[in-house]
């Protein structure tokens, strides 16, 4: 009788394992989906954010080339653009990205870095009429553009080899 008892005990302990193993990995699930979700919100608002922001910048240049801005207000707006930038960046920082996904978010970053510093020599050229800022922004632009290309496909590849907890964010 004690034999039978010790079996029916580890087979309710087995069992019970089985159950809390079931139980854990459907949490873990859970909330790797739930991470990754908001990883993807992150990602999404602030490549949104970011666009925003290049776009606004730009409209400000082409009305300081029309003489619709003056170049007080220009200085005025770069710099409340910059601060802007600046931002983006923290945001990225404060990413807290699933393992695959880490090195998109640092090529984005990059991206973002490229891009503040190309606005901020384009905005010497406009000021100083000194060519080596346009071309330095120019080049600053292309290696804004390369890293932002090299990140959606580190972003992509992460999604389809199993970085799933990123779905869904198309950046």
């Amino acid at each position: 009788m004690k034999k039978r008892q010790r079996r029916r005990v580890a087979l309710a302990a087995v069992a019970a394992a089985i159950v809390a193993s079931i139980a854990g990995y459907n949490y873990y699930i859970d909330y790797t989906k739930a991470k990754g979700a908001a990883f993807s919100a992150g990602i999404e608002s602030i490549q949104a954010d970011l666009a925003s922001m290049q776009e606004r910048f730009e409209a400000d240049v082409s009305g300081f080339k029309a003489g619709d801005v003056s170049a007080g207000e220009l200085a005025a707006r770069a710099e409340a653009h910059f601060a802007g930038l600046e931002g983006i960046l923290e945001r990225y920082d404060a990413l807290d990205p699933p393992a695959p996904f880490a090195a998109s978010v640092g090529l984005f970053r990059l991206s973002a870095e490229a891009q503040l510093e190309r606005d901020r020599e384009a905005l010497l050229w406009l000021q100083t009429g000194d060519e080596a800022h346009d071309e330095r922004a120019d080049r600053l632009h292309q290696d804004a553009f390369a890293y932002e290309l090299s990140a959606l496909a580190e972003f992509k590849d992460a999604q389809s080899t199993g970085g799933g907890s990123g779905q869904g964010a198309d950046p």
